[in-house]
């Protein structure tokens, strides 16, 4: 057999196992899934690679077919450093150790406490007060150098986990009557470690004591398999903590979901509406109709968080309504939702005109159906959207929207709160769209004010979060954590900025970044993005024009970016050829483009009015 044929078959077995993954993710279909990843090289499953390090003091060698897994999942081709048992001081402090010339993405610090320190766990009143006061520093201290030594030598996010509660604790019941004792000690680790990693740069803690309580410690632990091989996981936790490193895998790479697509019936309620009208469906405060009530209150949370709200339903779209604006114990209202196709389509088509209404991917959605026939048709004719089938008890609906962990993000912002409402507004806009003879007469129209300022720590957060989930509109697709975009902040060769954008219809937030760097007379401009809410109305072009002054104030005169490709942001692959940049080198993976600042000043867009919100010497907007 050729030698393209046996390169076809295996990559479709491998597309052919990750769906069957996506469906039912159990740890046969993860092992699967990992076998067929073995069995093809990256270069022939078309996937970019993501490198994970491990190191760890105890053995998680079943949990690696889950990382692998969801990393595919998410696009990726997995390639995982496994350190030596108990060797992570000897990786972490050695520079020219395995684990940094595997150059990882991630770097993962799986620590068990009994080996960090087995007296804080099984001799617990071996201790005096001091002593486990010592103990608890001791840990944090060598956690501490580890960490340390992993930032000076890499840049790669770095994953710590707190510890797990101990499922008998030493003094029983009197444990929890005193916070003197073996509880209350592994409760104070856990927080230390948490306020460490908020300060160490681009460190995150990996939930293992909320884990343990989610499954269950006397089955998440197994003391057989800690005494046979110091593998403390047991199979009912394997898979959700495999799953758990997953999240923050998307988060950091910007694939978390952006919008919850619901249907209605039996979803959001019990029964069909145009069946047993208003008053028949099961929605209230006593069982079932209590089920739906306290789904839809997570749908709300989510709402809250900024995900962003859709309905697709096959409904009389006026009964719909009449649920959502009547119905005394309905939680979610019309406003909640940003758009909807209620009508008798086809789903596949709904999905696409609600993906293209909110001018986001289908990649970006997730929908929540409980027709297996539905589910079955939008996963095989869209395989990019997420699908979430809920059609047995409606108990389960809000545990198992929670557990799909769709929207999890690392960054929490003042725009989250108000996308959907930006997105209601859009409606206006369109409206705006329709009354407009052309183009520029609509840009006109909506007086559009863009605020353009350097970062501080009110607009960190939501500057970082705008670098993790920007795909289409983004030039390099570099990824920030909030300790990354401090540090460039206090760096004097270096500069961020934004771009707050509003309009008639209301206020866009942030929208843009910039990131320049500085070298004698030249500019690099290493990150410029723009919110995909916003995308072609000139705030790109206001943006840029700020920051090729801001570079012509400081003395440069040129300014150099570049693109690099990505399969989401194919469409700013010309940004810089179209505006004037001169093409400098090119490659299979991007393009390096400059422009001279010996011309006249880059033209900021008529119709948006420029506030800069700092004072800059030497530029006047």
């Amino acid at each position: 057999m050729p030698l393209g044929d046996g390169c076809r078959l295996k990559k479709q077995k491998l597309v052919s196992t990750l769906r069957r993954l996506a469906s039912e993710p159990t740890y046969a279909a993860y092992t699967a899934a990992a076998n067929a990843l073995e069995a093809i090289t990256p270069e022939e499953s078309g996937l970019p690679p993501l490198r994970v390090a491990i190191l760890r003091n105890f053995t998680l060698d079943t949990m690696i077919p889950v990382i692998k897994g969801e990393i595919a999942l998410s696009g990726s081709y997995p390639m995982i450093y496994l350190g030596d048992y108990d060797s992570i001081a000897r990786d972490a402090l050695t520079p020219d150790s395995a684990l940094y010339a595997s150059q990882p993405d991630f770097v993962i610090i799986a620590q068990w406490l009994e080996n960090l320190t087995p007296s804080l766990v099984a001799r617990f009143l071996s201790l005096g007060p001091t002593q486990v006061h010592d103990e608890v520093e001791r840990v944090l201290t060598e956690t501490d150098a580890m960490v340390a030594s992993l930032r000076r030598h890499s840049n790669a996010p770095i994953l710590v986990n707190n510890f797990p509660l101990p499922t008998y604790t030493t003094l029983g019941i009197l444990d929890a009557q005193s916070e003197d004792y073996q509880t209350h000690a592994i409760l104070r680790l856990n927080l230390e470690l948490l306020r460490r990693a908020r300060q160490w740069p681009d460190v995150y803690l990996v939930d293992y004591m909320g884990l343990m309580a989610r499954v269950g410690s006397a089955q998440g632990m197994d003391d057989r398999y800690w005494h046979i091989g110091q593998a403390p996981i047991g199979n009912r936790a394997v898979v959700p903590l495999g799953q758990e490193y997953a999240k923050f895998f998307r988060a950091l790479k910007g694939n978390t979901r952006k919008c919850l697509v619901l249907d209605c019936d039996n979803i959001l309620w019990g029964g069909v509406v145009g069946e047993e009208s208003l008053s028949g469906i099961k929605l209230g405060t006593s069982y079932p109709g209590s089920c739906y009530r306290a789904f839809q209150q997570e749908i709300l949370n989510l709402h809250d968080r900024g995900v962003i709200l859709a309905l697709c339903s096959k409904n009389n779209e006026a009964d719909v309504l009449e649920v959502f604006r009547d119905h005394q114990d309905m939680v979610l209202r019309e406003t909640h939702f940003a758009t909807w196709q209620v009508n008798w389509g086809d789903k596949v088509t709904n999905l696409t005109r609600i993906a293209k209404d909110l001018n986001i991917g289908l990649d970006s959605l997730v929908f929540v159906d409980d027709s297996q026939f539905e589910c079955d048709l939008v996963r095989e004719q869209l395989p990019q959207v997420a699908v979430l089938q809920l059609s047995t008890d409606p108990s389960t609906f809000r545990a198992k929207l929670s557990a799909g962990a769709y929207f999890d993000a690392l960054v929490f912002s003042a725009e989250d709160r108000e996308r959907n409402r930006m997105y209601r507004d859009d409606a206006q806009r369109r409206n705006l769209i329709e009354s407009s003879s052309s183009l520029s007469e609509y840009l006109a129209k909506l007086e559009m004010v863009a605020c353009i300022g350097l970062a501080d720590e009110l607009t960190i957060p939501r500057v970082s979060q705008l670098t993790q989930k920007t795909n289409q509109f983004n030039l390099t697709t570099r990824r920030y954590g909030e300790a990354e975009i401090r540090t460039l902040l206090q760096n004097p060769e270096a500069a961020v900025f934004y771009l707050k954008l509003s309009d008639r219809t209301g206020n866009l937030g942030i929208v843009g970044v910039a990131i320049m760097r500085y070298s004698e007379k030249l500019a690099e401009i290493d990150t410029l993005l723009l919110s995909c809410r916003v995308i072609g109305r000139g705030a790109e072009d206001a943006l840029l024009a700020h920051i090729l002054a801001s570079a012509k104030a400081r003395g440069c005169t040129s300014v150099r970016g570049r693109y690099l490709l990505t399969k989401k942001n194919m469409q700013v692959a010309s940004f810089y050829a179209q505006r004037g940049f001169r093409l400098v080198a090119e490659s299979a993976v991007g393009s390096d483009w400059e422009i001279s600042l010996d011309q006249e000043a880059y033209p900021a867009p008529a119709w948006i009015q420029i506030n800069l919100t700092y004072q800059e010497i030497g530029y006047a907007s």
